[in-house]
């Protein structure tokens, strides 16, 4: 850290004078964007203000309305207090970095974080002969490139850092545990290799399998996830009912993957219905004639990976899908995540303008209410925006979010109205009873 310049007394005295402030904002200024000294510094002064400038540097630095800062340089090297225009400005305002200056930092650190980066996933490599290769890759990539990328050639066929990084850790710590003879769950191998067991994505799992050269489910014992749901339709396996969902009071749950990929689903359901909150799920369950007819699934608040596996494997294309979620960003998203990764039309059901402006709003700060409000806004940027009207609500009200609770006296006694109605333009000649 550079020494505290001080300041004689009487210089600190013109440094606080009107003209004193005004010039040495103006100068840092000037110099912190890389401006030269060579050009004149030109200055709104009132005459006071000019004559406290004259007082330091002279009249032949001060010309007009403008400044010499060469020669105010010059005159404060001569003076008695024989210091640099520079370090009056430091004294003054403290340490001056230049934008060049703060760039060139900016570019070290990178280089130097970058470098940390490699050497660290190095070190995990050094110690898996089986990735001699993936390490020769990556020792060769040039000291001076500094950007965030995987080495060409790498096995994880990634072009994303963090993906590629986490696809090796992985595969390290997956064959240090085969040669003990151990086969790692999912998230035990997160947790060991990755610092918690949340962290993989699909990313990384889709690298880590390349690696390996398996798919992921046989390299690590996976979970299932349950699915709550409730409505006409049946689970055979093997030759057997495992569960009657028309007959769940108020639902059943059943692992999602295993009933998308064993055995037989007896779906007679007119529709699959989608719903975010539980509470709001189990009161269609028992204060609704909606399972009925559709199919009831509770999302647990995000796009599952056993969800979308059962949307995809398990319910035809001529079966609609509808789904009510909280109306706010997050709820969106729901949808808008459902949608792209099963490859389904998804039919928002109650999620209105109209209803938005009808429903309680969440009481929240305005920090949290401008994170949402950005959120809305980027959603109404992206391609084939979902909830247009509903979204845009949003935006005009400030980011205030509205949750499906306090909706329910609004949409309950009209939801399989709603659901209907939402049926009538498909063109599949699905018809429903009643």
């Amino acid at each position: 850290m550079s020494p505290r310049i001080v300041l004689p007394s009487e210089l600190a005295e013109w440094a606080a004078s009107s003209g004193g402030q005004m010039f040495c904002a103006a100068a840092r200024d000037r110099v912190a964007k890389g401006g030269k000294l060579e050009r004149p510094l030109r200055l709104s002064m009132t005459a006071r203000q000019r004559a406290e400038l004259i007082d330091l540097f002279g009249s032949h630095a001060v010309i007009g309305d403008r400044v010499n800062l060469i020669r105010a340089d010059a005159a404060l090297l001569t003076s008695r207090y024989g210091m640099s225009l520079r370090m009056l400005l430091i004294a003054v305002g403290g340490p001056l970095i230049t934008n060049r200056g703060r760039k060139r930092y900016a570019a070290i650190m990178k280089r130097q974080r970058v470098q940390a980066e490699r050497a660290e996933v190095l070190a995990v490599l050094d110690a898996s002969p089986q990735l001699a290769e993936e390490r020769g890759l990556l020792a060769a990539l040039p000291p001076d490139d500094t950007r965030r990328l995987p080495p060409p050639g790498s096995r994880t066929s990634t072009g994303h850092w963090d993906t590629y990084a986490s696809a090796l850790r992985a595969a390290a710590e997956w064959y240090g545990a085969a040669a003990r003879a151990w086969k790692c769950s999912e998230r035990e191998l997160a947790t060991r290799a990755l610092g918690g067991s949340k962290k993989w994505t699909d990313a990384s799992k889709i690298a880590f399998a390349a690696v390996l050269g398996i798919p992921f489910d046989r390299a690590v014992y996976t979970t299932d996830t349950g699915l709550r749901m409730t409505g006409p339709a049946a689970w055979h396996r093997q030759g057997r009912l495992v569960a009657d969902l028309a007959q769940a009071e108020p639902f059943i749950e059943i692992p999602g993957r295993a009933a998308a990929d064993h055995g037989y689903l007896d779906l007679q359901a007119t529709g699959v219905l989608l719903i975010e909150n539980q509470e709001t799920f189990e009161a269609i369950s028992t204060r609704t004639t909606v399972p009925i007819e559709w199919l009831c699934i509770w999302t647990g608040g995000f796009a599952s990976h056993a969800l979308v596996h059962f949307l995809r494997q398990r319910v035809p294309g001529h079966v609609p899908i509808a789904a009510w979620t909280d109306l706010d960003p997050p709820g969106v998203k729901i949808i808008k995540d459902l949608a792209e990764k099963s490859a389904r039309t998804i039919e928002p059901v109650a999620m209105d303008a109209w209803l938005y402006a009808a429903g309680s709003k969440l009481i929240e700060e305005p920090d949290e209410l401008q994170n949402w409000h950005n959120q809305a806004v980027e959603l109404s940027a992206a391609d084939g925006t979902f909830c247009p009207d509903l979204v845009t609500a949003i935006i005009n009200s400030g980011g205030q979010r509205c949750e499906q609770e306090g909706l329910h006296e609004h949409v309950l006694p009209s939801l399989h109205q709603r659901l209907r109605e939402l049926l009538r333009p498909i063109s599949s000649g699905h018809q429903i009873p009643g």
